[in-house]
């Protein structure tokens, strides 16, 4: 049995319990392990609905960058056009 929708708040919540390890880990090994936290918990009797893990990572993503613009000086009614000019600009740039 899979557990109960979750709302918005409990969505980031697991959103940061797995990104948590994932960002603490400074080896290979230790990302490794942080991965196969994430694999159980999405697999197995228990799972959780990977839409809400989803979900929960793109709320966490938002808070994030609206943080980072807010941050950067940018007035609270720029917030989503500066957030949406940073992925933009920084998508290029990443390595493939």
């Amino acid at each position: 049995m899979t557990e109960p929708t979750p709302n918005a708040t409990q969505a980031v919540r697991l959103a940061i319990e797995f990104l948590t390890p994932y960002v603490a880990a400074d080896t290979e090994e230790k990302r490794a392990e942080a991965a196969e936290y994430i694999a159980q918990r999405l697999s197995g009797s228990d799972a959780l609905d990977p839409i809400h893990v989803i979900r929960g990572q793109l709320y966490l993503g938002e808070l994030l960058l609206l943080s980072l613009a807010k941050a950067n000086g940018a007035e609270p009614e720029e917030y989503r056009d500066w957030a949406g000019e940073w992925l933009r600009t920084n998508s290029p740039r990443l390595p493939e």
